[in-house]
């Protein structure tokens, strides 16, 4: 009877090489997903800093407040006036980092043209700090609309409710003339954040100032 032939021998080394091999893959697999989860986390958490550290110091424009408005020196002649312009205002760096301000600017119109201004000396306002800002300049002469330089002006009737018997009281008041004059503070800068980013910032604070014509009184003023 005759004898089948031996089987030959498995080749067990290719087996364990494609082991090897799969696992190697594996591995490699999951180092890469580790390294794009490890990319994801500090990308999360610079945006994050990134975004905390623009709410703490993102720039702001200051804080600009007129706290008095006066006129020293006044002349009226002819239809027209000349006077100085004198105002003093507040303002208040609102940033952690300096305030660096140059180019700013004080404006005065008269019917809306410009009849006056002066640009204001460079400074720097630190972080939180208010500082206070004096203009005088000579405004030169300028015509006035008649309305305004007239001394005579309507009157004005004013009536009082009557209370029990009194008969109801009737007044006419002479209102006097008024001229309105505009001012326009300008303040313009910069601020460094962190020593390395440098943002520009302005602000503006207009008021409406009731002038009277005769003497030159300041009558009261709107910002």
């Amino acid at each position: 009877m005759a004898r089948s032939a031996p089987e030959p021998p498995q080749p067990t080394h290719y087996y364990a090489a494609a082991r090897s091999g799969y696992r190697r893959s594996s591995s490699s697999s999951s180092a890469a997903a580790s390294c794009v989860v490890a990319l994801l986390f500090l990308l999360i958490a610079a945006g994050g800093a990134a975004a905390a550290l623009f709410i703490l110091y993102r720039p702001r424009a200051p804080a600009i407040a007129v706290t008095a408005v006066q006129l020293p020196a006044f002349a009226s002649a002819n239809g027209t006036v000349a006077f100085t312009f004198q105002q003093l205002a507040s303002v208040r760096n609102p940033n952690r980092a300096p305030l660096a301000h140059y180019d700013s600017s004080l404006h005065v119109a008269y019917a809306g043209g410009e009849v006056g201004a002066m640009y204001i000396p460079a400074g720097r306002i630190d972080g939180g700090r208010t500082q206070h800002m004096a203009t005088s300049f000579a405004v030169p002469a300028f015509a006035v609309s008649p309305s305004a330089s007239s001394s005579s002006a309507q009157p004005v009737t004013i009536s009082v409710p009557a209370s029990g018997p009194s008969p109801a009281v009737v007044a006419r008041v002479e209102a006097p003339p008024v001229m309105e004059v505009d001012s326009l503070l300008v303040v313009k800068g910069k601020v460094t954040v962190l020593g390395v980013f440098t943002h520009h910032v302005e602000a503006a604070k207009v008021c409406r100032i009731g002038v009277s014509p005769a003497d030159g009184r300041v009558l009261g003023f709107r910002c």
